[in-house]
């Protein structure tokens, strides 16, 4: 970082060489006399002074120094020692002009919109007082009032050394996870940009004003005003009196951290459970006819622990990440970001995507193991297709040119035809009451309760933690917010299975169908 010396060598020596030179008119003594104030400057800076606004300080002296020596200079002419001085060049207001007016616009840049509008009004677009209250709206009084308190916020502004937050040449990254209905793109189209993200990063937790957001990601206000107000739209944001807040929790690095640790702690217990549970209740669950003959006991057990955790989960709350509160746009979605710069030990991201109208088509999207996209996801023309397909025993010598078109995305992905032409689906099908005999058959194991009473412990234990992290202004998220961090038992659960042998991996894992279903 430079110091001030060195910002006064590279900066001003030549314009106050300028500066004297005009004055003096003389090059001799404006470099005498540049060098006098150059001297006292650097002299000043080296005894430790700090001027809260250099610029000014510089030219502060550079004015007392050039008025005694015209001091001296008019008193050496009326003795006879000297020549009078030439009549005064008005340089010095040209110079200081120069800087004064990079500071003007540096805090109308800064000045909210209310004020700013005056001052552009009257001082540049010349307007008078009765013109600007017949535009605005305002009597005559109010616009002078407003007037002198912008002018004074100007003059307060200019004479202080304001500094960029860290934001400003920084952009800091956060992830971010929904789940709920999403029509409009919302909430992620809002946060598509780096101006966004740190906008609601600086709020979070830290209510900010306009002003303070501005300074922070070095951004002018007439721009900051906008970015706001999409966010507010967004439901992103949210203001308290002058001051705006992020609408929903962002998870600090020690917040997830946290969560973690506390989650791990009786994770392999948990995981056998649930490992004991699934096991034993895999014959009577492939008794519903969820599961054909071509769908083995082991790509079955994927998602019978999958479904045993989110049921388990479910049981503790009405407000899971399906059913999150209607927001107040009138959608119902929710929201939840992350600090970057944390990795967890082991992977325990796990998604859970869904598509479809009638019929719906669901795939677990597994974050380990190459099983995130692996056969891809069903479109809605394919989920609806599939599911006459199966519901009305076709054929496929029955489907007309569009649903051939349709049928080969689904082909020898999702779905197969056998030597007679009948569809053999390759990934679970739930015919409207499955899921419920499932889940009965789950909870009549011996050991069902004990494995809820860890994750009630384990949700319990999370929602703590994100209280205490969180300002009270977003406590109604904590619900909302626990179901979703609690579904990082899902991927703990699976990388202890994986590693105890229980669950095994397929052997090609980017065309595996595992843990996919078909809800009918």
């Amino acid at each position: 970082m430079r110091s001030l010396a060195e910002q006064y060598a590279e900066e001003y020596l030549s314009k106050v060489f300028y500066f004297c030179l005009k004055k003096t008119s003389d090059p001799q003594e404006a470099e005498e006399l540049s060098s006098e104030i150059s001297v006292h400057i650097l002299h000043q800076l080296e005894k430790g002074v700090a001027p809260q606004h250099f610029s000014a300080w510089v030219w502060k002296i550079a004015r007392n120094r050039y008025s005694g020596w015209a001091v001296k200079k008019r008193k050496n002419a009326a003795a006879g020692g000297g020549v009078a001085l030439s009549p005064s060049v008005d340089v010095e207001s040209t110079l200081i002009r120069g800087e004064e007016l990079a500071l003007l616009r540096r805090e109308l840049a800064f000045t909210t919109a209310d004020y700013r509008n005056l001052l552009i009004a009257y001082y540049l677009d010349d307007l008078s007082v009765r013109e600007i209250a017949a535009r605005t709206g305002l009597t005559a009084g109010n616009v002078k009032t407003r007037l002198f308190r912008a002018r004074t916020l100007l003059k307060e502004g200019m004479a202080m050394a304001r500094e960029f937050g860290a934001r400003s040449y920084k952009p800091e990254e956060v992830h971010f996870a929904a789940s709920g209905n999403q029509p409009s793109g919302l909430p992620w189209k809002a946060v598509e940009r780096k101006i966004p993200k740190n906008i609601l990063l600086e709020t979070s937790g830290n209510p900010s004003t306009l002003e303070e957001l501005s300074m922070a990601l070095g951004i002018a206000l007439p721009y900051m005003e906008e970015e706001v107000r999409l966010l507010c739209d967004a439901t992103l944001l949210r203001k308290n009196g002058d001051k705006y807040i992020t609408n929903f929790m962002i998870l600090s690095r020690e917040c997830q951290l946290d969560i973690y640790h506390l989650q791990r702690k009786d994770g392999k217990k948990r995981s056998a459970l649930a490992d004991r549970i699934a096991q034993d209740s895999l014959d009577a669950i492939r008794k519903l006819d969820i599961a054909g003959a071509q769908i083995g006991d082991d790509d079955l057990k994927w998602w019978v622990v999958l479904h045993l955790l989110d049921h388990g989960v479910t049981r503790l709350t009405t407000e899971g990440i399906y059913n999150p509160k209607q927001r107040e746009n009138g959608e119902t979605w929710g929201f939840i970001g992350y600090e970057t710069g944390w990795e967890a030990p082991e992977p325990i991201r796990m998604g859970h995507n869904g598509n479809g109208g009638s019929a719906t088509f669901w795939a677990y999207k597994i974050g380990n193991y190459g099983l995130w996209d692996r056969a891809g996801e069903m479109d809605y023309s394919s989920v609806q297709l599939l599911a006459e397909l199966i519901s009305d025993h076709r054929t496929v010598d029955t489907l007309s040119e569009l649903e051939q078109e349709i049928w080969k995305k689904i082909d020898c992905r999702f779905a197969h035809a056998d030597q007679a032409g009948h569809i053999v689906p390759d990934i679970l099908v739930l015919k409207p009451d499955a899921t419920g005999q499932v889940d009965h058959i789950l909870e009549q194991h011996p050991l069902f309760p004990e494995l809820i009473r860890l994750i009630q412990n384990a949700y319990d234990g999370t929602a703590e933690i994100l209280k205490r992290n969180s300002p009270r202004e977003i406590h109604s998220e904590l619900s909302y917010c626990t179901a979703m961090e609690i579904l990082s038992l899902r991927m703990m659960t699976v990388n202890d299975e994986v590693e105890a042998g229980k669950l095994k991996v397929p052997a090609k894992p980017e065309k595996s169908t595992l843990a996919m279903y078909l809800e009918l």
